[in-house]
């Protein structure tokens, strides 16, 4: 290999890049090639190296203080800055694979780590800020000025804002001075809000005194916003709530407004196009055409590095839109106040991106007879499926009974699953635990998750049961030999990694008392309440938010080309960023679940 090939080979590797070309000529001048057997242990707690290793071809097996095999070092990887920097270890190092590596003198090793503050700063960073730096150069600048927009950043419609004394007549001459056609009402430190719309209905065709106080025709409350709110949880609400403009405060007053089209032009996806769409579908074909369109929408935040946390979101809004407009079409209106369509498991917790299952339920009232809904519930899920959800392969759809009961039933059956007589039991429960309303009356759901937060404090046993299903796959850490993770070289990245984080969080909250769906909220409730330390949940979230980025990558890949829809990715198409991220989330998954081991004392299970 030429000088030139060692530099350019060298300067692929994170974060040797940061080096300048006097430091990058020091680390080469100070750098040897070496070979090492097979079985040969480069470093162990009672040998500390002197050099910094970076392998040109081979394999390098990391085993813990137990022989657990941690990580496989291949082409492109360094090790061990840690040992160097500290002159300790608790791992071994052992030659898997005839190695042929780059062996950089320690001593010039930290001598760059002195003389550059970006390569001192990545060795000396926790783990979750080494994520961070992985993801941005692995994603780019995208990720911070599309994800850390705020509110601040946008252009701010100057308001009219009037007192709710103020009459009609002159409320409308004073807007019309401020050229705008949304007039703002304060009431005792409340707004309101008054526009052409309501200026039609609420006076031209009633023929209303223009004399009158303009507060007797305002909408309370209008939605408003934090100046330094982030855009993008803006975009939220706005499709939440389905409206054009929202006020924005600052130490409590309004400030400036900000409208609909200006957030949508800032982002410029198809949310806006698929909103609309729902809200005016008028028939079943419509309506599909809706849901086909969202599938647009991810792929649009996606290319935009958009964290898969956010786009989850965004897809969650959008879909409970289309559940409740298609319950509008299928249930009768009269019986839309005696029941409660959930959705579960990941699409309750705001979690399924792409439509890979649909998990849902109804509560029914009971003073109402469930078999009368039956027949709607069958075509509502036939329905679903032509939109594009596939059934569930555990049968988890109104259309079966079983996911179809009085609320009365449901609270039986609640009692039925903290027996934990049967496996099903423990994951039936995990399922409705998740859930939340999208239809109907909400407050049907609220009894049912005060009894299960009542009966886990009477059922110390099988909360330990529970949360063992969170160590129920292996972490795939030991099979990244030569990028072979199985004999085709791939991963299931769900059963891997993002199903232990999930029930083990899910378990805690579920312990905790903790009420917040999705998995992210749960880690933050549960660092404020002392469960878990800053940088375990720190952690935690980087390693959910790289395994599902990974995951919804691998989803938008496959379905691009027609193929059916799973979790099994092929490591091979990753770059060293990546994959270096996914054995750093892979560890934090590994340290998790002996986390969860020790909380819930699953070794004293039988």
């Amino acid at each position: 290999m030429s000088l030139h090939d060692q530099k350019n080979f060298i300067k692929e590797i994170h974060p040797f890049e940061e080096l300048t070309e006097f430091e990058l000529d020091k680390a080469l001048k100070n750098m040897d090639i070496a070979y090492y057997p097979k079985d040969t242990i480069l470093i162990s707690p009672e040998n500390i190296s002197d050099y910094f290793y970076i392998i040109i071809k081979g394999e390098v097996n990391e085993y813990n203080n137990n022989d657990e095999l941690t990580f496989v070092y291949h082409e492109q990887d360094e090790f061990d800055a840690d040992s160097l920097i500290y002159n300790k270890t608790e791992s071994k190092f052992v030659v898997n694979e005839q190695l042929i590596c780059y062996e950089l003198k320690k001593s010039t090793f930290l001598s760059l780590l002195g003389s550059n503050k970006k390569f001192e700063s990545f060795f000396l960073k926790t783990l979750t800020s080494r994520f961070r730096t992985l993801k941005n150069k692995e994603y780019g600048s995208d990720i911070s000025s599309f994800m850390f927009a705020k509110v601040s950043d946008l252009y701010m419609h100057k308001p009219c804002i009037v007192t709710a004394e103020t009459s009609i007549k002159d409320a409308i001459e004073q807007s019309m001075a401020g050229k705008t056609s949304t007039i703002i009402v304060e009431d005792d430190s409340q707004y309101g809000v008054v526009t052409d719309s309501n200026l039609k209905k609420d006076v031209l065709l009633v023929g209303k005194d223009l004399a009158s106080p303009i507060g007797e025709i305002a909408n309370f409350p209008f939605i408003c916003v934090q100046k330094d709110d982030f855009l993008f949880s803006v975009l939220l609400r706005v499709v939440k709530n389905n409206i054009k403009r929202v006020g924005v405060l600052e130490d409590g007053k309004i400030v400036g407004l900000i409208m609909q089209i200006d957030i949508l032009s800032y982002f410029a996806n198809h949310t806006h196009i698929v909103t609309v769409k729902i809200a005016n579908a008028k028939t079943m074909e419509e309506l599909k055409d809706a849901s086909d369109d969202v599938n647009k929408t991810i792929k649009s935040l996606y290319d935009k590095s958009l964290s898969s946390k956010y786009i989850g979101k965004m897809v969650a809004e959008l879909n409970a839109k289309i559940y409740e407009k298609l319950f509008s079409f299928v249930v009768p209106a009269e019986l839309h106040s005696k029941c409660a369509l959930l959705v579960m498991g990941s699409e309750g917790r705001d979690e399924q991106i792409i439509k890979t299952d649909q998990d849902n339920a109804l509560i029914v009232a009971n003073d109402t007879d469930v078999e009368q809904f039956r027949p709607y519930m069958e075509e509502f899920t036939k329905h679903l499926i032509s939109f594009g959800f596939p059934p569930c392969d555990g049968n988890i759809m109104v259309n079966n009974p079983y996911w179809c009961r009085t609320q009365a039933e449901f609270e039986d059956q609640i009692e039925v699953w903290f027996e934990g007589k049967d496996m099903d039991h423990y994951m039936d429960l995990a399922i409705f635990f998740d859930a939340k309303c999208v239809a109907g009356d909400a407050t049907l759901l609220e009894p049912l998750m005060t009894k299960i937060f009542d009966m886990v404090k009477q059922k110390d046993v099988f909360m330990a049961y529970f949360a063992r299903n969170a160590l129920l796959f292996q972490t795939p850490i030991g099979m990244f030999s030569s990028l072979r993770t199985n004999d085709e070289g791939k991963i299931d990245i769900k059963k891997g990694g993002i199903f232990a984080i999930v029930q083990g969080v899910r378990s805690l909250a579920l312990e905790n008392g903790v009420i917040v769906n999705s998995t992210v909220a749960r880690i933050k409730q549960l660092h404020k309440l002392g469960v878990l330390e800053k940088e375990m949940a720190s952690e935690l979230i980087e390693a959910l938010g790289l395994l599902s980025r990974l995951r919804l990558q691998c989803h938008i890949a496959k379905q691009k080309k027609g193929l059916p829809l799973d979790n099994v990715i092929d490591v091979s198409i990753f770059g060293k960023s990546e994959r270096d991220m996914l054995k750093a989330s892979f560890t934090v998954v590994n340290s998790f679940k002996k986390f969860i081991t020790h909380h819930f004392r699953l070794g004293n299970l039988a």
